[in-house]
């Protein structure tokens, strides 16, 4: 942790509060907390809560990067609460909401649903912190398995600003970083972590609204390497301080979008917690070296297919060439002056490492980039036109009279001071000099930009270097009079001239000065502030106008004055930007508003970049962004939800009158090119290569959304439609569907099989062969993890486009594989409505999918009855479901012959599911469950393909096998499992003699697979880690993981299984080996498990 001095903190603290913008931050979580406050009483008094309404809840606490305004309105409309609620929150989410980033989105409360309401109502309608906390401790204890304070602090702070602090990674950090404090994170050290924020709120001067504190570590970790921070300079100038990694990595989105992500599991590769920021990543991708990136936000965790993963957010630069990842190359990093003490990419065979995440020394990190040509430079933001600098009007006195000495001296001045009026308008202050400065600072920071300490205060603390600032006529002008634009080149300090009788200054590079007297001009804008105030910010549209009107009077250039605010230039005298290229776009109609038909035959429309409340519209920089001669595409919503026609942008963001605006507003021209045959939004859906394009990934919720030159083109390729309205695109996807992949099978690093190249070869011919698979064996042997690995395999092809992975359940029924009716959302549920499940949900989502399935323990389930309308579909036939939508529900199983207008059919079906040739069920038994095996009917069982996972040979001539669990050896059970985790390397070569022979004395009566006794090592070496002796060690691991395992057996095999577990001097290929493992204990808990006695050993 670093380490900071109380004078470091509390100057940190007084520059915080001096740059720190309070009164918009307050504004902004006010109005969050009104949203919350009434969102959780609406919900409260319908008198329960589900995961949903409390994950709605949540999500209003995100800020609108985390989840846009529409989705949250979106989920605001299917919550069954009071109409008039959802109408007020509604228009407060139009505002903005939320300050929490992205992270997890889930809010699993399943199960606890009346907890979170007690937990909720108490919240909302006590304001007596002891209640409360009672309510927390109580929801707290209950330890639901993903949430922790991240979730549930956000909600509690929005309802009680004063009293409940967030408690997120960025604000435990700085807890920790800035005042010594140890944080959790854990719901159950909630209250504890309370008190902390308090201790903190109440020796600093924070305000009494946590979002106060909170905003200052914000504010800290945007101010780069303040007080110690890591840093995050380029990677080719390594930080001593920044750790080092290798990443093998296999999935496009995680390059396109520059994250890493690993399930939380608890493996060492997986381990995507340990990174921090400005740690340094080389990214391997299917064996080529492409790029190396920098942390920049810490892991956050999301659920994905009922799975917890972590997702680290990286900043990657490519190399100009990538670097094969070869012999040569893997040969070179293998030697020893690179390695690092464990967990390296390169095993000791010279062979990679396919872990996903390993360690690189500083050495190693250096030969890796020796062999690089280059590396691409880091992409910087580019902020949109109009936000580079912030632009102040400053009045330099009553008719300009100080403007000389302003330009002699290169400064700009303000009367005004933080004590202006103050014992005129602030209630009990008779005498300014009895407060202290930071009063005195607070007082005029609450006085509202255009009072005249309120302005002392903005001049002081908020201009800035690199600031524009017009120098410009007073208050009693009855015309704008512009004497100057300039650069801020220092912000505020206290110097005395002569001429003038102001001491606060702020110096100023003036680049254009327009004489003694000035200029006069006329803007023609809607901004009065031009004349009203001393001091205040002009928005970027006036000055786009003034500098159109200071060009024609002022004899000056135009780009040159933009080139100050935007860095960019004007267009010409034809309208024609000098950039050269052509944007597209997607535009929305709304036809209860305005039909594209009304601007038909060369008509054009003006779109607003403002909505009718005055709020920018969503994707405001596409406005910004947009010029004279760019393509656009109308689309039409509700009820056409249609591409219907082309057009151009004729002028981009201008000022210009419109019918629904009492005055000029801002927007676009754009001019109706053409008409179109409608494209539908099921035809737009249905492309993969539209998948990532703005209006699609937003559901055009939205009005002007940027499109890529090839998302334009590809939209307007499916105007010429072949069937229903299909693309002859869409059909090609599917198509290649109708081809089963070659699958080549590759068993992972971390599994060994004694009998692998039997194993592949049964198994790629049965995929092969279009059959579906059942693993069959003893429990431990592997099976599920060869299903995971043979789909993720599959997912290389491109007819397979994911899988999904469950567990069979006794309950199962045709409800849970197939889908039934459940009631209405959106009516209160008035209507029974068909909810597709498990199996539907493989080849249908948003549009035609492909995505293989795993079913682990299949026979847990009653196969026919949670089966049995999948019986024909597995064999090749089509069926129809008992179910009805628009349609009736169909499973299509479709083959190589299928035809065009078929498959164009199928498409646009939304109640149509095809199963194509490409698709495998793969399912796990365990051999051990007789009862359930029985249940299977021959009509399921003939299938499938049936592979048998089992476990080798544990005995060759008399002798136990011990070579199979040795660590030295060169490929067995060891050596996978120190693949997958190094660190077991001396608890294996410890014990691995007496490990195999207990795995052969149990085997001889009930058969346990490897990844059993891969538990009994793991168990070991956290046993040894805790203090212990070996013989309780091996006892205990025994007792915990292999009793269990017995399970069913007969009384008298059981008793003979444990007193082999103590046997003398048995024969091994290393010689002989005794057991020694407590026979009184071993015995006393079969008694307990079992209900057996030993008393015949006497």
């Amino acid at each position: 942790m670093v380490t900071t001095s109380s004078e470091d903190i509390e100057d940190l603290i007084d520059r915080y509060r001096d740059k720190h913008d309070w009164e918009r931050d307050k504004a902004h979580v006010q109005n969050t907390s009104k949203v919350i406050r009434q969102l959780v009483q609406a919900i409260v008094e319908t008198g329960s809560v589900d995961e949903y309404a409390m994950r709605t809840v949540y999500n209003l606490c995100q800020n609108d990067d985390a989840l846009q305004p529409e989705n949250k309105k979106e989920r605001i409309d299917n919550l069954d609460i009071d109409s008039t609620a959802k109408s007020e929150i509604k228009e407060r989410i139009d505002e903005g909401t939320g300050i929490v980033g992205k992270g997890t989105y889930s809010v699993p409360i399943d199960g606890y649903e009346e907890e979170a309401f007690n937990l909720l109502s108490t919240a909302i309608r006590s304001d007596n912190r002891d209640e409360i906390d009672h309510a927390i401790e109580e929801f707290a204890t209950l330890e639901i398995e993903g949430i922790q304070n991240g979730i549930i602090s956000p909600i509690l702070y929005f309802l009680h600003p004063t009293k409940y602090p967030i408690s997120n990674h960025r604000s435990r950090t700085g807890m920790q970083k800035f005042f010594g404090y140890e944080m959790s994170g854990r719901l159950t050290s909630y209250l504890t972590e309370v008190e902390k924020f308090h201790e903190v709120r109440a020796d600093y001067p924070f305000k009494n609204d946590f979002r106060h504190l909170d905003s200052f570590f914000n504010w800290v970790g945007e101010q780069g390497s303040v007080l110690g921070e890591r840093s995050t300079k380029p990677v080719a100038e390594m930080s001593d301080d920044a750790d080092l990694y290798w990443v093998n990595q296999h999935s496009q989105p995680e390059i396109e979008e520059e994250y890493l992500r690993a399930k939380t599991d608890g493996l060492w590769h997986h381990n995507l917690d340990k990174l921090s920021i400005g740690d340094i990543v080389f990214h391997n991708f299917d064996n080529e070296l492409i790029g190396v990136s920098t942390v920049i936000e810490t892991a956050e965790t999301y659920t994905s297919r009922g799975e917890e993963y972590y997702r680290v957010e990286v900043d990657l630069r490519s190399f100009g060439e990538p670097v094969p990842v070869d012999d040569d190359l893997k040969k070179r990093l293998g030697q020893d002056q690179y390695r690092t003490e464990k967990y390296y990419p390169i095993d000791k065979n010279g062979n990679l490492n396919e872990a996903y995440l390993a360690n690189l020394s500083r050495s190693a990190a250096e030969f890796l980039l020796s062999q690089v040509d280059s590396i691409e430079e880091s992409e910087t933001p580019v902020e949109t036109s109009g936000s580079l600098r912030r632009i102040w009007q400053i009045t330099p006195a009553r008719g300009g009279e100080y403007w000389g000495t302003w330009m002699q001296h290169g400064i700009a001045s303000i009367g005004y001071g933080l004590d202006h009026k103050v014992t005129n308008d602030v209630a009990d202050i008779d005498d300014v000099d009895e407060l202290s400065d930071g009063e005195l600072v607070e007082i005029a920071a609450e006085a509202g930009d255009n009072h005249g300490r309120g302005m002392a205060y903005r001049f002081q603390y908020e201009i800035d270097e690199g600031d524009v600032i017009i120098a410009k006529q007073g208050r009693t002008s009855e015309s704008d009079i512009i004497y100057g634009i300039g650069i801020v080149t220092a912000a505020h300090r206290e110097k005395s001239y002569p001429e003038i009788n102001h001491s606060d200054v702020v110096s100023v590079d003036w680049k254009v000065t327009f004489g003694e007297s000035g200029v006069d001009i006329d803007v023609g804008s809607d901004s009065d502030s031009i004349k009203t105030y001393t001091l205040d910010t002009l928005e970027p549209e006036y000055y786009r106008d003034l500098t159109s009107e200071l060009a024609d009077k002022g004899d000056v250039d135009r780009d040159e004055l933009l080139a100050l605010v935007f860095d960019e230039l004007s267009q010409d005298d034809e309208g024609e930007t000098t950039d050269e290229g052509t944007n597209h776009y997607w535009i929305s109609a709304n036809p209860s508003i305005w039909k594209v038909e009304s601007i038909e035959d060369g008509g054009e429309v003006f779109y607003t970049a403002y909505n009718r409340k005055g709020n920018k519209r969503r994707i405001f920089g596409a406005f910004e962004e947009a010029s004279p001669g760019d393509k656009v595409l109308f689309y039409e919503s509700q009820p056409v939800q249609a591409i219907v026609a082309e057009g151009t942008i004729r002028e981009g963001l201008h000022k210009d009158e419109h019918e629904e605006y009492d005055e000029p507003v801002d927007g676009i021209t754009i001019e109706y090119s053409r008409a179109m045959d409608t494209i539908s939004w099921d035809q737009l859906t249905a492309v993969p290569d539209l998948e990532d394009a703005s209006p699609i990934r937003n559901r055009a919720q939205g009005s002007l959304f940027p499109l890529t030159e090839d998302e334009f083109e590809t939209i307007l390729a499916l105007e010429d439609p072949i069937e229903d309205g299909v693309s002859q695109d869409a059909i090609n996807q599917l198509k290649t569907k109708l081809a089963s992949p070659e699958v080549d099978v590759s068993i992972p690093n971390s599994l060994y099989f004694d009998d692998a190249d039997r194993l592949r070869r049964e198994i790629e011919a049965s995929l092969r062969s279009g059959k579906h698979l059942i693993f069959t064996g003893p429990p431990g042997t592997g099976k599920t993890k060869l299903a995971k690995a043979i789909c993720e395999s599959a997912t290389t092809h491109e007819q397979v486009d994911d899988y999904r992975f469950t567990t069979a359940t006794s309950e199962w029924t045709a409800f849970d594989t197939i889908g039934g009716y459940v009631p209405s959302t959106g009516d209160g549920g008035q209507e029974l409505l068909f909810e597709p499940r498990l199996f539907l949900k493989c080849f249908r989502q948003d549009r035609v999918v492909n995505e293989w399935l795993i079913i682990d323990e299949i026979n847990r389930s009653d196969i026919d009855k949670a089966f049995g309308q999948l019986f024909s579909v597995l064999s090749g036939d089509s069926t129809e479901l008992p179910y009805e939508r628009d349609r009736t529900v169909e499973l299509r199983s479709l083959s190589s012959s299928t035809t065009d207008e078929e498959l164009a059919d199928i498409i646009g079906n939304p109640d149509a599911f095809p199963v194509t040739p490409s698709w495998r069920l793969i399912a796990t038994m365990n051999t051990y469950d007789k009862t359930s095996l029985y249940e299977m009917s021959y009509a399921f069982m003939r299938r499938f393909n049936f592979v048998h996972v089992g476990v080798p040979p544990l005995t060759t001539d008399d002798e136990v096998r011990t070579s199979l669990l040795d660590p030295d050896g060169t490929d067995n059970y060891a050596t996978a499992w120190l693949a997958d985790d190094e660190s077991l390397r001396p608890i294996l070569a410890d014990v691995y003699p007496v490990v195999a022979v207990l795995w052969q004395r149990i085997n001889e009566h009930r058969v346990i697979g490897p990844s059993i006794v891969y538990d009994i090592i793991r168990y070991l070496g956290s046993y040894d880690d805790a203090g212990g002796s070996r013989k309780d060690a091996l006892t205990s691991a025994v007792v915990s993981l292999v009793y269990p395992q017995l399970e069913g057996m007969r009384p008298e095999q059981q008793k003979q299984l444990i007193r082999s577990l103590t046997d003398q001097n048995v024969a091994t290929e290393n010689g002989p080996v005794t057991l020694d493992l407590d026979k009184s204990l071993l015995q006393q808990k079969a008694a307990d498990f079992f209900g057996i006695t030993f008393d015949d050993d006497a």
